[in-house]
């Protein structure tokens, strides 16, 4: 999260409210949107993670463990998740195959980084452009692992049956673009916030199975 540890706190409130009233609202009209649901739960934890590493910013040795944990996070939860989602959600059998054989590539992609980051000596840390510039200090992945990474997490939005998914997967990957060009040092906490934030839009999906589901029961009568 940028700016500060009062913003990181307000943010994962604000992320936690939401996503405790959407896992509700799937679970009564459309639990295939669970897991969807559920992201800014994610969302909001990763953000009190990082809340954590703003308090321990001038402490290394307190603030490596929260500095692993944001980057655990952000690397190795979404390839898997989103994935998941997608296949969750999905009512054709082909492309919910799909969905499921690149979750399947995401957790072998998760695994690798994590392995990554077990052999790393440790987090750096810096501020910049008053956003948190997390530096493992490994070898660097190759750079097709970056596009994979993307791919894992924006083409089951993107190319999602559900309009409200297909407009949040777009905002992922426009946000991811706009990360890159404006902060490429921070970037992937600059993301994390701005798709965090476009998570609201999945709640217009659950809405889209409740006006169906209405609709259809109009028609029977």
């Amino acid at each position: 999260m940028c700016y500060s540890l009062e913003a990181s706190i307000t943010a994962g409130l604000g992320l936690g409210l939401a996503g405790y009233g959407m896992v509700a609202k799937a679970l009564r009209y459309d639990q295939r949107m669970l897991l969807f649901a559920a992201f800014p739960l994610v969302f909001s934890a990763h953000q009190f993670v990082e809340a954590a590493v703003w308090l321990t910013r001038d402490d290394p040795v307190a603030g490596q463990p929260f500095r692993y944990l944001y980057t655990l996070i952000a690397f190795t939860m979404w390839p898997v998740l989103t994935p998941a989602a997608a296949a969750s959600a999905e009512s054709d059998p082909e492309r919910r195959r799909l969905w499921r054989t690149m979750g399947g590539v995401g957790f072998v992609l998760a695994a690798y980084l994590i392995a990554k980051l077990a052999g790393a000596d440790g987090i750096d840390l810096s501020v910049y452009r008053h956003s948190l510039a997390y530096d493992p200090l490994f070898e660097r992945p190759p750079l097709a692992t970056d596009f994979l990474y993307l791919l894992l997490t924006v083409a089951p939005l993107i190319l999602s049956e559900r309009r409200a998914i297909k407009i949040f997967g777009v905002a992922v990957f426009l946000t991811f673009v706009f990360a890159l060009a404006a902060n490429r040092p921070a970037w992937y906490s600059v993301w994390c916030l701005a798709a965090a934030v476009f998570s609201f839009v999945i709640a217009f999906a659950i809405e889209e199975e409740r006006s169906s589901d209405y609709d259809e029961l109009e028609m029977q009568r």
